[in-house]
């Protein structure tokens, strides 16, 4: 039964994949057809706010053990890849006029399809896997001006039944390009040199965040200095505001992986009446030189990178998992994500303003004036709701009672779903006097200031 398992063991290491890699999707053998064209495609520009990748695959689980993801993105990257492939499936042809391809949006995903059953208990389409894509893409026709906006052109394929379906992503990305581009065909690009011109710089700023001074963020800027500490939370660090340990240590100890690569393990500690303790639960610390981030239980050394930083960790994989490689992952400043890409890219929202409830229940202080970034926003007393809006993706809104030095709320904006506020319950030394509710305890509270106010 031992040797058994040893031998189960071993094939799961062998056959399954590696845990948390990107799989490169490659479209060399895919086609392009458009007779009816009159353009020739000069350059592509990647116009994505999420440029993380085009989508995820599902692995395949072993022995009835729960499905894993994987990220998907093109081969070396999106821009190169897709400039490649249309220009070599696109030659010039004389009378061609050059244009430029500004994908806006270009996504694969995977949907679990049931089986159909037939007459008699047969069954009419197996189970299965329905691959899709979708793509928007914006064309500019390039003059001596600079660049006349053409169109916009937006497709999805979604297969019906298994048999459509059961094309790989690279085909379907191939297909949604060329439902995308046989749109432009007929487009009128005469007419299109009467549209105003704009210039390289501003097309290749599209679906970037940072305004044109930069992001902006302590943490970036040259002048910042670090002192030994730990960051509670991503704005704390963002922020460059750790909290102060000046007897902080940092232990080191290297050891080399499984597959052979060389790891440096970190454990940051207090010392406190000379004795070392672990630090408190948080997002990362500096030891005055570096700054480091918590990712998968373990500490890592954070590099900049542009307006990002990167740091190299070894995932976590299950057991069933082949031994992992270290690997680069990017923390992204705007949103705090982690992902594996070097561009991080940001979560594309919903809609581009947040919602903000600062709400005041019963027992509260008298009425107090709130201050949103430093400018007041209306006066918050019993019974009272204020409805705020935030549209800044870059920022973080900050939310404090009362004129400054007061402590302010500092959050991440969150687009998709409203944000709650209240006075904080238990006000504690040092801490805001404002604090977040969960959705279901502010509906509650909210729900009881409606009925209170409607007698």
């Amino acid at each position: 039964m031992k040797q058994l398992l040893s031998t189960g063991l071993l094939l799961l290491s062998l056959t399954a994949p590696a845990h948390a890699q990107i799989e490169y999707l490659t479209l060399d053998k895919q086609e392009l057809d458009l007779p009816a064209r009159s353009f020739y495609v000069e350059q592509v520009l990647d116009g994505r706010i999420d440029r993380a990748g085009v989508g995820q695959t599902q692995e395949e689980a072993l022995f009835g053990l729960a499905n894993s993801t994987q990220p998907l993105d093109l081969s070396p990257n999106l821009v190169t890849s897709l400039t490649k492939f249309v220009q070599a499936q696109l030659p010039t042809r004389p009378g061609d006029q050059p244009v430029l391809l500004l994908i806006k949006e270009l996504r694969v995903a995977e949907q679990a399809v049931s089986a159909t059953a037939g007459p008699a208990g047969t069954t009419l389409t197996p189970a299965g896997t329905a691959r899709q894509a979708r793509a928007t893409v914006a064309l500019y026709l390039h003059t001596a001006a600079g660049y006349h906006f053409v169109k916009t052109t937006t497709d999805t394929l979604r297969p019906r039944s298994l048999y459509g379906a059961a094309y790989g992503h690279e085909r379907n990305i191939a297909n949604v390009l060329q439902r995308c581009l046989a749109q432009f065909s007929a487009a009128d690009l005469l007419a299109a040199r009467r549209q105003p011109a704009q210039p390289l710089a501003v097309l290749a700023g599209i679906g970037r965040l940072a305004p044109a001074g930069g992001l902006g963020y302590a943490i970036l800027s040259p002048a910042t200095s670090l002192v030994p500490g730990y960051y509670p939370s991503f704005l704390a660090f963002r922020n460059n505001q750790p909290v102060p340990v000046p007897t902080l240590q940092v232990n080191r100890k290297d050891h080399t992986s499984q597959t052979g690569d060389s790891l440096r393990e970190i454990f940051p500690q207090l010392i406190v009446n000379g004795k070392a303790r672990a630090l408190p639960e948080c997002w990362g610390f500096s030891d005055g030189q570096r700054t480091y981030v918590r990712y998968q239980g373990q500490y890592a050394a954070l590099a900049r990178q542009g307006d990002a930083f990167a740091f190299v960790a070894t995932p976590k994989g299950s057991l069933w998992a082949s031994a992992p490689k270290p690997t680069v992952h990017t923390l992204d400043l705007v949103s705090g994500r982690i992902t594996l890409f070097a561009d991080a890219g940001r979560p594309n929202p919903h809609t581009d303003t947040a919602r903000i409830y600062v709400y005041c229940p019963l027992g509260a202080d008298p009425a107090q004036t709130v201050f949103l970034n430093d400018k007041p926003v209306g006066e918050l007393g019993e019974n009272q709701v204020l409805k705020l809006a935030w549209a800044d993706p870059v920022h973080e809104p900050r939310l404090r009672l009362g004129l400054a030095p007061a402590l302010e709320l500092a959050f991440m904006p969150n687009f998709r779903q409203p944000v709650y506020v209240r006075p904080a319950r238990k006000p504690a030394p040092g801490k805001p006097p404002l604090e977040l509710v969960a959705p279901k305890a502010a509906e509650f509270d909210l729900k009881a200031i409606r009925l209170r106010t409607r007698q």
